[in-house]
């Protein structure tokens, strides 16, 4: 998968980032921490194909799914899913 962005944000004295990846049809939103997945959480867009990669690669495309996986960080739900599984 190919990078197409990345966000960077601030929580509780930690930077995040969240990253933008596609290829072919595909779109992955994920957040990051020190390089690692800072969850287990992605969000996926997949595509009809033959559609035009560059016009829907535009950020304000995804800020509904980049404000998702911020508030995953900040509303801890990671942790609480992992609660639920012990």
């Amino acid at each position: 998968m190919q990078l197409f962005k990345k966000i960077p944000f601030r929580y509780e004295e930690k930077n995040y980032e969240i990253r933008i990846y596609f290829e072919d049809n595909l779109i992955n939103i994920s957040t990051f921490f020190n390089n690692y997945p800072a969850n287990g959480f992605r969000y996926q867009v997949q595509l009809q194909k033959n559609l035009d990669m560059d016009k829907i690669l535009v950020e304000e495309n995804f800020s509904h799914f980049v404000d998702i996986a911020k508030n995953d960080i900040i509303e801890n739900r990671w942790q609480k899913f992992n609660n639920l599984l012990q």
